[in-house]
């Protein structure tokens, strides 16, 4: 029986430190039967599939790529989150819409799915914009979110679809309850994991928007790891006593 859903981002939490990255897979690859691992990140899937060759990423089970708006197990791309996420989705109008922002430059196609509009923001551009973006698409009447992270990264998305969501969607596919899940993360995409009822570490390197909406709520089952980096998350396996 596993012990533990381990749920992580890829970019400045599982990778950033590779000598943290290496010892951390030690680590989890004696114990690799206890558990399942699923990489929750802002990239594609091939995009994130190169991140894996590059800095050698083990393999996980399961991939939530392109902020939690794809998920792919062995036999490829998990077409009943792929329904689910279709249901009143109008990707061409809100494309549109988002385009008409001169501070939004669209990212490259491999950034882009059926479920996914992503964009950079210009860093010269008014720190309005976000909110004008959202409030612009709020009157579409299309369930529609946004998510802005590291101070440059602007995606839209199915309101149903996040990391969050997503999963919660795995925990519920393998049976594994809150307390069993750890997700680990560093920056605003990575919101919607510490929104659901499962522990979460924050590493110590994580960006100033997923560190304020941390203190304003200081919940216990969230721990702001004393280290960075993949670090951070051995760390977090320690304080919450998972292999015991």
């Amino acid at each position: 029986m596993r012990q533990l859903l381990l749920i992580s981002d890829l970019d400045n939490t599982w990778v950033g430190d590779q000598q943290a990255l290496e010892q951390l897979q030690q680590y989890l690859g004696d114990r690799r039967g206890d558990f399942y691992l699923a990489y929750a990140t802002g990239r594609s899937y091939h995009s994130a599939r190169e991140l894996q060759k590059q800095v050698g990423l083990m393999e996980p089970d399961y991939w939530l790529t392109a902020v939690g708006s794809e998920i792919y197990h062995p036999e490829g791309l998990d077409q009943h989150w792929a329904d689910y996420l279709s249901e009143h989705w109008q990707r061409d109008t809100l494309q549109v819409i988002a385009d008409g922002f001169e501070a939004l430059k669209p990212q490259s196609p491999l950034e882009q799915n059926p479920w996914k509009i992503s964009y950079h923001l210009d860093p010269q551009a008014c720190p309005t914009v976000i909110e004008q973006l959202t409030e612009t698409l709020a009157e579409t009447g299309i369930p529609v979110q946004v998510i802005f992270s590291s101070g440059k990264d602007v995606d839209l998305l199915p309101q149903r679809s996040n990391k969050g969501n997503a999963t919660q969607y795995l925990q519920q596919h393998l049976a594994m309850e809150p307390f069993q899940t750890l997700v680990c993360g560093d920056s605003g995409n990575d919101i919607s994991l510490f929104a659901t009822p499962s522990r979460g570490v924050i590493v110590r390197n994580a960006q100033p928007e997923l560190v304020q909406w941390y203190e304003q709520r200081r919940e216990p089952r969230h721990y702001w790891a004393q280290s960075s980096y993949a670090g951070a998350i051995l760390e977090a396996i320690a304080h919450f006593d998972f292999f015991s």
